[in-house]
């Protein structure tokens, strides 16, 4: 229906006294049309959401199919895995999943200086989705009655249409900038993809927003004056609360670009927030005032907001509280190579998956702001792996609910993690008593900010540990991919993203030797750009390094950049390399040696990343079951 047919629509708020016919009630707006037009984008938004849910189950589907299919099988009845099946799905994989926008810059950041760049490209997946329902938003703001004979009537049109549409989109706008999102859990896509749409998003709604504002100050100065719009504005309350959000998301988008984000993140965060707040309440009294018809959605934008908020106050509180332990106990170590190793001592048990991240609080050094960093370890083990049988632990302590036997014949003494190995015998393990409490360990490279003066501080006491109090919020998993039903594990990791695979490779490793999972090889390649960052992870990878059947499984490759002195490999198993790391040439050496399936994950700085993606690309259509999975906190 067109709004030039028939009588003109009724206000909605019939308390007021309209005086000007164009610029406020819904006088030329198509209502039935804008209706219209919601529903059509709520079902296109829907229809993505279910065939991103059901391509999940079958992904799910057929990991669960391999992974039942390989427990016991040898690399021979495996090699129906190792192969793709299809002709169609890898070139889908190469050129449209997996694919850079152009030609292989991702997430390598476009560096203007040491500490501004202008943020990252999305892939060309993302950009397809963005580019269509950015055109989509184009086209319904274009769907106007152009054949009314008053130009008044098409601007109030239009001022209706945009409204709508930025109120509209305010929904995934606020539901994508969670951590608590749902449909990271049910669609299996992480938050890195969700926090890029939600900045789209943004914009598109500030745009939106201010289309609304300047339709209606089109149609208010043409009634009387510009002064006397602007005067509208101070003097009525629907009108005030609608500039308010305006100006409120006009400064949002002004001071959220790539440069000012990561130059001032800590100032951002807090001024992002406060507009948002305001830009809501604006929204919020700016639609009720007048009862508009989408009133109702402010209260469900309002309850993603809530909910969102009061999950991570519950999760806060039920890691880091417990009222016969205590609060949380922060343990930062200084280590050499610029980075802290900081431990969170929890008060009470927990369950970690691997891959999974914290965001960490350490109000001592920077006050209620949170950094998402991947767990490196957690302690006991069996937070990570639930053990089959007891398994003893190593170094001197002990799990009690995870014991095993090993003897120093199973140890490389020539391996630069071991050092200070001493035989465990079954007198040292005690009798298991109360469950043990969790500890999660993260690592943290000093760079700018928090991590900087975290840094500093550590240094500057005794032995470089500082004892604080703190709190971590999460776990998060934001990765969902079934790694223990690949036979073979590449892992790519550039510097501090080495903490995203250990825990992998931990419960990868004992979960073969009980035979629970079809891996039977696992490559983990580091690059660093000193020595020193081997003893970010030293005590840890002791512990890799002497779990059972590692010698036929697990193949470590060191790459050192910058090094100090000469680089000799200790042993076939782990490997140590002057230079930097050619991801190309470690999958043409590591893929024709392949057991099953094959999945590529990368955790590093977006260069490496990029360069990674690109050499898992060029052999995904070579007739290989290759997948690849990237890990990344782009904000």
């Amino acid at each position: 229906m067109s709004s030039s047919s028939g009588p003109p629509a009724q206000p909605y708020a019939t308390n007021y006294t309209y005086i000007y016919e164009y610029s406020r009630g819904l006088n030329g707006v198509d209502v039935p049309l804008d209706n219209l037009i919601t529903q059509t984008i709520c079902a296109s938004l829907g229809l993505v959401a279910v065939t991103v849910f059901l391509s999940r189950v079958l992904e799910i589907c057929n990991a669960y199919i391999r992974h039942i299919s390989c427990l016991s099988a040898s690399r021979r009845q495996q090699h129906f895995w190792s192969l793709e099946g299809y002709s169609v799905w890898p070139k889908i994989k190469k050129h449209i999943i997996h694919s850079p926008l152009f030609r292989k810059r991702h997430h390598r950041e476009f560096q203007l200086s040491s500490a501004i760049n202008m943020g990252v490209l999305p892939s060309r997946l993302h950009a397809i989705l963005l580019v269509l329902y950015l055109a989509s938003q184009v086209a319904y703001c274009s769907i106007l009655d152009y054949a009314v004979n008053e130009k008044a009537a098409l601007v109030a049109e239009l001022r209706g249409r945009a409204g709508t549409l930025a109120v509209l989109n305010m929904i995934p706008l606020f539901l994508f900038a969670g951590r608590n999102n749902l449909l990271i859990w049910l669609l299996g896509v992480s938050f890195d993809t969700y926090n890029l749409f939600h900045r789209w998003l943004g914009r598109i709604v500030v745009l939106e927003a201010v289309v609304h504002t300047i339709a209606w100050f089109v149609n208010a100065s043409a009634e009387q004056s510009f002064a006397a719009a602007i005067d509208r504005i101070r003097n009525t309350p629907f009108f005030t609360y609608g500039a308010l959000a305006t100006v409120a998301m006009i400064f949002l988008i002004i001071h959220s670009p790539s440069p000012i984000r990561h130059a001032f993140y800590e100032t951002f965060l807090h001024l992002h927030q406060l507009a948002a707040v305001l830009a809501l309440v604006g929204v919020y009294f700016h639609l009720r005032l007048d009862a508009l018809p989408q009133s109702p959605w402010i209260y469900l934008i309002l309850g993603i907001w809530i909910f969102e908020r009061t999950m991570r106050w519950i999760l806060r509180f039920h890691l880091n509280v417990s009222l016969r332990n205590g609060t949380t106990v922060v343990v930062v170590k200084a280590l050499p190579g610029e980075a802290c190793r900081v431990t969170f001592h929890l008060p009470r048990r927990v369950h970690v998956k691997p891959g999974s991240h914290v965001y960490a609080f350490i109000p001592t050094v920077a006050w209620w702001m949170s950094h998402p960093f991947s767990v490196a370890w957690v302690d006991p083990s069996s937070c990570v792996t639930p053990p089959s049988h007891p398994i003893a632990a190593l170094k001197g302590t002990v799990d009690p609910y995870e014991i095993f036997a090993y003897t120093p014949s199973c140890l490389e003494k020539q391996d630069p993690f071991l050092h200070n190995v001493s035989h465990i015998s079954s007198s040292n393990i005690p009798t298991p008593t109360k469950p043990q409490k969790t500890s999660i360990s993260l690592v943290m490279a000093a760079r700018s900010g928090m991590t900087r003066k975290l840094y500093a501080k550590a240094w500057a006491c005794p032995n470089h540990t500082l004892r604080t109090f703190g709190f971590v919020e999460g776990p998060y998993n934001s990765g969902n991919c079934a790694m223990g039903s690949y036979g073979t594990a590449i892992l790519f990791s550039g510097g501090a993203g080495i903490t995203h695979h250990l825990l992998h490779v931990r419960d990868l490793l004992v979960r073969a030797d009980d035979g629970c999972v079809a891996t039977q090889r696992i490559y983990l390649i580091w690059s660093v750009r000193s020595i020193e960052a081997l003893n970010w992870i030293r005590e840890w990878m002791d512990q890799i390094l002497q779990l059972p059947n590692r010698r036929q499984i697990l193949t470590i490759k060191l790459f050192v950049s910058k090094p100090k002195m000469q680089i000799k490999s200790p042993s076939e198993n782990v490997q140590m390399f002057a230079g930097r790391c050619n991801p190309s040439v470690v999958l043409d050496e590591a893929l024709p040696k392949r057991i099953g399936a094959t999945v590529v994950s990368v955790c590093g700085p977006g260069a490496f990343a990029d360069e990674v993606r690109v050499a898992t690309r060029d052999n995904i259509d070579k007739g290989m079951s290759v997948d690849f999975v990237e890990e990344a906190f782009s904000w």
